[in-house]
C-alpha cells in the first residue's frame, strides 16, 4: 500500500511536463505513471488536478542565524523554515562561517548544531564559508569537509573593511588566498562559490561620492556598479580556468556581470550563475524612496537595463540557480545606515522566492515552466551535489513535491508572511500562481496554504559529487 497518491496533476522537470499520478512510500517517491494506471490503494489520495505537480523548491542561498554585528542576527531556522515550506521551499543551504584563522571543520560543526537546536522543518545541506586571513592549515581541512558532504566552499572579494568583532574580522579574501582554495577544490571535484564585487574599484567610488557630498544611502547604487561585479568576475574566471575548479558566481546582478558569465560558458569553462528574484523585482530607483535602505541588498540593485538582461539571461540558461539570500533583520535595523558605507543588506525573501518568480517570469516574460524548475530546485540540486535525491520526481527520489497552483491570483502581504520579521518589499506585491500544497519526504506540511503537518522533521543532507545542470 502507498502512503500518498497524488493524482490529475502535471508533473514537471527541467525537460517535461506530462499529466501523471505519483506514487510515494516510506518517504520516496516510488511511481511516476500515466494518470490512472497505480493500482495499488493509498493511505490518502490527494487530486491536483488544474495545478502543477513539483520537485521541492532548493534555496541554495541563505543566511538563517548569522550575525551582523553585536546586536544584529538573521533570524533562526526555526521560523525561517517554516516561511520556506510556506514558499515552497523543501530544501535550503546555509552557511558554516569560518572566521579569521579558525579551524574550518569546527565551524561546519557549529553550524549543524546550530541548525539542529532550531529544529528545522525543512530539509538543508550546507556550504563552507572560508573568509578573510585564512591559512594553508585551514585549506588542508577541505578533503575532511568534503567526506562530511560539504562539497561547495564560499569565498568574498569584498568587504575588507568589515572588522567587527562578533563576525571575526573581515569577510574579504585576497586573490592568492581565493587561488589556494581553488586548487584544492579543483582536486576534489568541488565547486567555489564567490561574492564577485571589485573591493579597491568599491572603496574608491565610496571614496569620490564623500567628497561629492553624495554619501547618503540612496547613491549606493553609484559605489557598487556594473564593474565593480565585472571586474571580480572576470578575475574569478582566470582563477577558476588555470585551477580547473568550476565557479559559481553569487547574485548577479548587471548586465555586464552576465557577460562575463556568458562569454566563459561560451568557451565551455564550468561556470554557474545565480541570480536573486529580489533583484528581478526591482531596480535601483527605490534607493530614492525614503525607506531605500530596505531594497538594499548586496551586491545591490542596479538599473532597468541590468534587470532585462537578468531576466533575459534566466531565460536563455545561462543563470542556472534562482536563490533567495534570506538574511532577515528588523525594520529598524535595516533602516539604521543611511550612507553608501553603511546601508544594512539583507532582506526577508525565502517565503516569496517561487511564487514571485513564477509570476513574474513565467507569467510574465516567457520563462517556461521547464526554466522555473530548473532555476527554483533541479539546477542547483545538480550544482550543490543533492539531485537526484533532491530536485526531481522520479522513483527513488526524496517525496519532496509542491502543488503549484497557476490560476490562483494571490496578493502578498506582510502579516501573512511566516518569517521572523517585521517587513516585507513585497509587501501588497500581487502574484499570478502560487504554491499551495509542500510535501516533505512524503510528509504533508502545508496543504491549501495551511500548516497542517508536523514541526522539526526537518535532516541534514550531506551533498555528494557535484554535477552540471
Amino acid at each position: 500500500m502507498l502512503d500518498l497518491l497524488i493524482t490529475g496533476g502535471e508533473v514537471v522537470s527541467s525537460a517535461t511536463v506530462l499529466r501523471a499520478d505519483v506514487g510515494v512510500k516510506d518517504g520516496k517517491i516510488v511511481l511516476v505513471a500515466s494518470p490512472g494506471s497505480i493500482d495499488q490503494e493509498a493511505l490518502r489520495t490527494i487530486d491536483a488536478t488544474g495545478k502543477y505537480v513539483l520537485p521541492g523548491g532548493v534555496d541554495s542561498h541563505v543566511h538563517f542565524n548569522l550575525p551582523l554585528s553585536a546586536v544584529m542576527t538573521a533570524q533562526s531556522a526555526d521560523p525561517g523554515t517554516v516561511a520556506a515550506a510556506f514558499g515552497g521551499t523543501t530544501t535550503f543551504i546555509d552557511f558554516a562561517k569560518q572566521n579569521g584563522e579558525s579551524s574550518l571543520l569546527g565551524a561546519i560543526a557549529d553550524k549543524r548544531q546550530e541548525i539542529a537546536a532550531d529544529h528545522p522543518h525543512v530539509d538543508y545541506a550546507l556550504h563552507a564559508m572560508i573568509t578573510g586571513r585564512s591559512t594553508s592549515v585551514i585549506m588542508d581541512e577541505m578533503p575532511d569537509a568534503y567526506a562530511e558532504g560539504i562539497t561547495s566552499f564560499k569565498m568574498f572579494t569584498a568587504f575588507s573593511a568589515d572588522d567587527d568583532p562578533v563576525t571575526g574580522g573581515s569577510l574579504y579574501s585576497d586573490d592568492g588566498r581565493i587561488w589556494g582554495v581553488m586548487t584544492r577544490a579543483a582536486k576534489l571535484g568541488a565547486v567555489v562559490m564567490v561574492h564577485c564585487e571589485d573591493d579597491s574599484l568599491i572603496n574608491y567610488n565610496i571614496h569620490c561620492l564623500y567628497r561629492e557630498g553624495k554619501q547618503h544611502a540612496s547613491n549606493i547604487h553609484l559605489a557598487r556598479t556594473g564593474l565593480t561585479e565585472e571586474a571580480a568576475i572576470n578575475r574569478m574566471l582566470l582563477l577558476s580556468r588555470r585551477s580547473g575548479a568550476p565557479l559559481y558566481v553569487c547574485h548577479v546582478t548587471s548586465s555586464a556581470g552576465v557577460e562575463a558569465v556568458a562569454e566563459a560558458q561560451g568557451k565551455r569553462e564550468p561556470v554557474f550563475g545565480e541570480a536573486l528574484h529580489h533583484n528581478l523585482s526591482f531596480t535601483s530607483d527605490m534607493y530614492a524612496r525614503e525607506d531605500g535602505p530596505l531594497y538594499h541588498t548586496y551586491p545591490g540593485l542596479k538599473s532597468h537595463d541590468d534587470r532585462a538582461a537578468l531576466w533575459s539571461a534566466l531565460r536563455e540558461g545561462i543563470l542556472h540557480s534562482l536563490s533567495s539570500d534570506d538574511f532577515t533583520l528588523p525594520k529598524a535595523d535595516k533602516l539604521a545606515g543611511r550612507n553608501i558605507d553603511n546601508v544594512t543588506g539583507g532582506h526577508n525573501g525565502i517565503e516569496t522566492r517561487m511564487g514571485v518568480f513564477y509570476s513574474e517570469g513565467v507569467q510574465g516574460r516567457k520563462v517556461s515552466i521547464n526554466q522555473f524548475v530548473n532555476v527554483t530546485s533541479e539546477g542547483p540540486a545538480k550544482i550543490f551535489g543533492l539531485f537526484p535525491r533532491k530536485g526531481i520526481i522520479l522513483p527513488g527520489s526524496d517525496a519532496d513535491i509542491v502543488l503549484f497552483d497557476p490560476n490562483l491570483s494571490h496578493e502578498i502581504r506582510q502579516a501573512d508572511l511566516h518569517a521572523d520579521c517585521d517587513y516585507s518589499v513585497w509587501d501588497g506585491w500581487k502574484c499570478q500562481g502560487f504554491p499551495v500544497t509542500t510535501i516533505l519526504r512524503g510528509q504533508v506540511l502545508v496543504e491549501d496554504r495551511e500548516w497542517v503537518g508536523p514541526k522539526g522533521t526537518g535532516q541534514f543532507i550531506a551533498a555528494g559529487s557535484p554535477m552540471e545542470p
